[in-house]
């Protein structure tokens, strides 16, 4: 009978979907009908899981990014004082000479405009008329003259002082009945290699002694410029 369809019988698929369409009311195509669906939106999902923006860049290899307390942390290094930025001069010492020994007060100026830092004892070298036959004064936290000092690093602003005190005995021993006399001092700051020269005829035996630097013009720690650490 005409209509009536076979039991089993099933639509041909273009058929089928071109009924639904138009119970849907929606237009359809055949090459549509047919594509599939993307698995994942094709906008509004970052590339690779990581948004493009709203994150710093990645530092460049070799350089670093420091952090507000890296400063604190590492502080920059005070620069060396040196021979040609100090000024060397000498007074005596405030209480004079004591039980047969005298000496002076070596003084340093920091004439830069930048502050620098000294930590130790100067070298000293008593040389005669001719600058040869020097005489290399001895390492001492204690001396006859010169209070009990310290070795400490003393950061010297511009214009700022520090001091050492110098310390020789002036008593001949043995078959001697006079000191040797000598014209002058050489004076190297700590750590240099490059002399200041100090005209200064003085005449010693024996004891001949350079304490630590101090903050200050008179070798006991007034301050006058310089900052011990």
């Amino acid at each position: 009978m005409a209509g009536v369809k076979p039991a089993g019988y099933r639509l041909p698929a273009m058929l089928l979907a071109g009924l639904l369409c138009a119970a849907t009311g929606v237009a359809c195509t055949g090459s549509n009908a047919s594509q599939p669906r993307p698995s994942h939106p094709i906008s509004g999902h970052p590339i690779s899981g990581h948004p493009i923006s709203g994150h710093p860049r990645a530092s460049q290899p070799g350089t670093s990014q420091p952090g507000a307390g890296d400063t604190a942390k590492n502080p920059p290094v005070m620069a060396r004082c040196v021979t040609p930025g100090l000024l060397l001069s000498a007074v005596p010492p405030a209480g004079g000479g004591a039980m047969g020994h005298q000496g002076l007060v070596l003084v340093f100026r920091n004439t830069t405009r930048s502050s620098c830092a000294l930590s130790g004892y100067p070298g000293v070298a008593a040389r005669d008329s001719s600058g040869r036959h020097p005489v290399d004064a001895a390492r001492s936290t204690v001396g006859s003259i010169f209070p009990r000092t310290a070795r400490s690093r003393i950061v010297l602003a511009p214009g700022g002082t520090v001091s050492a005190g110098l310390e020789w005995t002036v008593v001949p021993m043995g078959p001697r009945d006079r000191c040797p006399r000598y014209a002058g001092l050489a004076v190297t700051p700590p750590d240099e290699t490059r002399s200041l020269w100090l005209t200064r005829p003085l005449s010693f035996c024996g004891e001949f002694r350079i304490h630590p630097l101090v903050s200050g013009t008179d070798a006991g720690g007034t301050d006058a410029g310089g900052t011990a650490q």
